[in-house]
């Protein structure tokens, strides 16, 4: 039988748990301040004079010196000028070589770089491949974006020779598996494999190539191999398959050639910066680390395709959004130490006549809040003609319920862009006047950064978190090796628009989570920022000029334009960084370290990997 005493007790100690656990509610309540935007406290950096394309500014003296040659629609082309305009790189093009060398001829040949479309050697083969041997044995650097046709290089000794291809083995060959080695991109060694155990949805890259053996003299960054039982009947060894990317030393120059598309879209990015770094004795240049986790159109505000939904779910969009999706979100930033940014759609369709709760809003901002996400604003909608129109009364609604929470994101749909451009152009995109990014769709096109005013910047979804094809994991290796940045997409229209059974969120959720936890591991040392942190990181990476010396084990590095902080890449062959002034460093992987300067001028003091050590006997 209970006694009097010991119920006392029990019933002292239930309420004194109740009232705890009522005022740790009532108090995260009273301190939730979900009306700040915590990520918009830092400086609105403006764009540097210097970074304007004026005449001024295209004949400025340059430190770097791009000479391409060759069409410019070649799916590099693009990408070519955008990596120049983040190196600060001074780009010139060219259809003929001969005007282009005499050009290069002019410039040191240490920073110079000649790029040629391999369609250039097409015509006159060998006195073009004489004039870039000359070139080379004196000293200069050339990268074949592409290489010419293989019965263009059959015919010349001269062309072989400059290329280091010592037998050329078949016009086709299908393979069966590539290696991208380590230490040319970040991320490691990979194999992309094409046998029957691979997901067919994941292979996209492609596997039908010429075939050339290159020399001893060369070296391979990636190569395809041929069927096993295959290269048994041949008697073939590792060194008889088809090269893919390649270096070919020749008197005190270098060529570097790229067998196949492989350089195309973003992707060029990372391999110019990783064949720049292979022909000089250290790289070092600026990157913005930053790890950006987009979820574009959450929270859907309006209960749209309510038919279909409740057919697939079982429930409204709104009870989705709250009860699935938001939790499942922040258990895969948590795991990987993601930071969300969600951009509120009040209705995803613009057709849609049903009416928006945004009173729901004031809870989602006090969500983002505990988990130190930050929210955003879809620029328009699907099927909207008149984006300024939606956006007057996105902002209307949004100041009834006393919401002044300052939006410094935003996303804008592929298909509005170009309203966009106006509402820019007709200076009425203050309807929001807080926002000073605006996140876009991926377009190989399109640079990753950009300003779209003075004082507003771009910055390029890279990849889909949905999904994870060979493609993807090619140019997020890229994009990292050049940038240290990514922006995964987690877009909610899919879901509320499902076309088919792999657009449930059954299905992407489980895609998600296994893409986040596994595929940016070997970034990990890259930030996690929201996209206005990462916006402040952009302004100072596009505003700032980089330069660096070395001399014996030491290397002076200067940045001009430095706002408070600056992070670079540096890139050495076997050796470690044995201490740093004025800043900071982490490894990212061998021979490639993360560099965080806290002044406009740093050095680092540099150790060989391996050490010398003598005994008297």
């Amino acid at each position: 039988m209970l006694s009097k005493r010991n119920f006392g007790m029990m019933m002292t100690i239930i309420l004194v748990i109740l009232i705890l656990f009522l005022s740790s509610a009532v108090l995260r309540e009273y301190f939730n301040d979900y009306n700040e935007n915590h990520s918009a406290d830092s400086e609105w950096v403006k764009r540097s004079e210097e970074t304007k394309e004026t005449k001024d500014s295209k004949n400025s003296e340059k430190n770097w010196h791009i000479i391409y040659i060759g069409k410019q629609d070649t799916g590099y082309y693009e990408s070519i000028q955008e990596w120049c305009t983040y190196r600060k790189a001074e780009f010139e093009e060219y259809s003929e070589t001969k005007k282009a060398l005499k050009k290069a001829e002019a410039y040191e040949k240490k920073n110079t770089y000649l790029l040629i479309s391999g369609s250039v050697l097409e015509k006159d083969t060998e006195t073009v491949s004489d004039s870039l041997t000359s070139y080379v044995e004196a000293g200069g650097k050339i990268i074949f974006c592409s290489l010419p046709d293989y019965l263009v290089i059959a015919k010349s000794e001269t062309l072989k020779n400059l290329l280091g291809i010592q037998q050329l083995r078949a016009k086709t060959v299908t393979l069966q598996e590539i290696w991208l080695y380590g230490g040319f991109l970040l991320g490691g060694e990979t194999c992309y494999s094409f046998d029957e155990l691979q997901d067919p949805d994941r292979i996209d890259i492609e596997r039908e190539i010429p075939w050339y053996d290159i020399s001893s003299r060369t070296k391979t960054y990636m190569v395809g191999f041929i069927k096993a039982e295959e290269q048994t009947k041949q008697e073939l060894h590792n060194e008889d398959m088809p090269a893919i990317i390649w270096r070919c030393n020749t008197g005190e120059g270098s060529v570097f050639a790229v067998n196949g598309d492989y350089m195309e879209g973003k992707s060029t990015l990372g391999i110019l910066d990783a064949m720049v770094y292979e022909s000089q004795n250290y790289a070092l240049y600026s990157i913005v680390n930053a790890q950006n986790l987009s979820v574009t159109g959450f929270p859907d505000l309006t209960k749209e395709n309510e038919k279909k939904f409740a057919e697939v779910y079982g429930f409204d969009s709104k009870q989705f959004c709250q009860n699935i999706v938001w939790p499942a979100l922040v258990s895969v930033a948590q795991d990987g130490d993601w930071k969300i940014t969600a951009y509120l759609a009040k209705k995803q369709d613009n057709a849609s006549k049903e009416d928006a709760d945004v009173k729901s809003l004031v809870d989602y901002l006090k969500y983002f809040n505990e988990e130190s996400a930050e929210a955003g604003i879809s620029l328009g909608r699907m099927n909207d003609t008149d984006i300024q129109k939606s956006l007057e009364a996105d902002k209307q609604e949004i100041e009834k319920q006393d919401i002044t929470y300052p939006f410094s994101g935003a996303y804008i749909r592929s298909e509005n862009e170009e309203q966009l451009s106006k509402l820019v152009k007709d200076e009425k995109l203050k309807i929001f006047s807080d926002v000073r990014t605006i996140c876009k769709a991926y377009d190989e096109e399109q640079p990753v950064f950009s300003w779209l005013t003075d004082w507003i910047t771009t910055q390029a979804i890279t990849m889909n978190g949905y999904q994870y094809t060979y493609k993807d994991d090619f140019r997020l290796k890229s994009i990292q090796t050049t940038l240290g940045y990514s922006n995964v997409q987690v877009d909610l229209y899919q879901l509320i628009w499902p076309q088919e059974r792999e657009d449930e969120w059954e299905v992407v959720s489980e895609k998600l989570a296994s893409n986040i936890s596994t595929y940016w591991n070997p970034f990990s040392v890259f930030e996690k920022t929201t996209i206005t942190e990462s916006d402040t990181r952009v302004r100072r990476f596009l505003n700032e000029s980089v330069t660096s010396s070395r001399k014996a084990d030491k290397i002076s590095i200067k940045v001009e334009n430095f706002n408070e902080d600056a992070w670079m890449m540096l890139r050495t062959h076997g050796e470690k960084i044995e201490s740093m002034k004025n800043g900071s460093w982490e490894k990212i992987e061998d021979d490639a370290y993360l560099l965080h300067l806290t002044s406009s001028q740093a050095t680092v003091t540099l150790k060989s990997d391996t050490e010398l050590y003598y005994s008297e006997k």
